[in-house]
């Protein structure tokens, strides 16, 4: 069952011109698109090609131009489900600095739920669950400005959580941060996912990252231009170099190993997996 779905949706931006006039900017174009309940979904492509402002698109902050976008059976241009579809699809962006609002970590936690109106009793059950699902509930009284940016992110999407949505997007949120960050922050994503059932949309442009993901959307010039498994479209490698976007470096490799007559899994995503195999095969010659 399809939670979002988008039908030939396009959005465009109004950019200055010289003459003190304005022209448009495609932002996404034509884009039709289903998230299933439950599904990890990872949008890829360069800078530019229309992932964010789709993401934008899901939670009513950009309403469509033309075609609709549906949250749970509700259009977001209609301004009576702007409030529900938004406590529906939470949103976390690429810097978590920019999404604190308070000084204290349990606090900017429960600003979202004070802000609905939640009763002070359930606001301090929903923070001490957020914190728990992220990893985090150690560092409940610390200031934010002393974590790092992995736990930032982490309090980010702990945040988001506990507004209680049904999907977390997340625009980019990985950017930057460092390899461990991104590593912690992925694996907080993959958990919810798998022990919580939610929706989780990935907007990211670090391949390696849509390897747990079931199904990977690839945009360009505002369009979407495939979709698959991860598997499915690493396998059109030739379509993924025209728009700039590489397979990951194992799976790269293996397939290099395995056109050179070397045994090893063409789809091997495991560094240590593949090198493991590697040296196995060179003992037995």
């Amino acid at each position: 069952m399809s939670l979002i779905k988008l039908t030939d949706v396009s959005y465009s931006y109004k950019v200055p011109a010289d003459d003190d006039s304005y022209t448009w900017q495609v932002g996404v174009k034509d884009v039709s698109l289903e998230i299933e309940k439950g599904s990890f979904v990872a949008l890829v492509g360069h800078n530019g090609c229309g992932k964010s402002t789709l993401a934008k698109l899901l939670n009513g902050l950009f309403i469509p131009h033309n075609g609709t976008v549906e949250v749970d059976g509700m259009t977001t241009d209609d301004p009576k489900n702007i409030f529900k579809i938004r406590s529906t699809v939470g949103m976390v962006f690429q810097n978590p600095d920019n999404q604190m609002v308070t000084s204290i970590v349990e606090e900017d936690i429960a600003f979202g739920p004070e802000n609905l109106g939640v009763p002070q009793k359930e606001i301090v059950e929903r923070v001490k669950w957020a914190l728990d699902k992220v990893g985090m509930s150690k560092f409940a009284k610390n200031t934010t400005t002393k974590l790092s940016g992995g736990q930032k992110q982490r309090i980010a999407i702990a945040g988001a959580l506990a507004m209680h949505p049904q999907v977390l997007v997340l625009d980019e949120s990985t950017a930057m941060l460092d390899p461990q960050g991104r590593k912690e922050v992925l694996e907080v994503v993959h958990s919810l996912n798998k022990e919580e059932n939610m929706t989780v949309v990935l907007i990211t442009h670090f391949m390696e990252e849509v390897l747990g993901a079931d199904k990977v959307v690839v945009m360009n010039h505002g369009q979407k231009v495939t979709e698959g498994t991860p598997m499915e479209v690493f396998s059109r490698s030739q379509l993924l170099d025209e728009v700039g976007l590489k397979i990951p470096r194992t799976i790269e490799l293996a397939r290099k190993l395995n056109s050179a007559g070397w045994d090893v899994d063409v789809n091997c995503t495991d560094a240590t997996e593949l090198g493991d195999r590697v040296c196995q095969l060179l003992q037995n010659n």
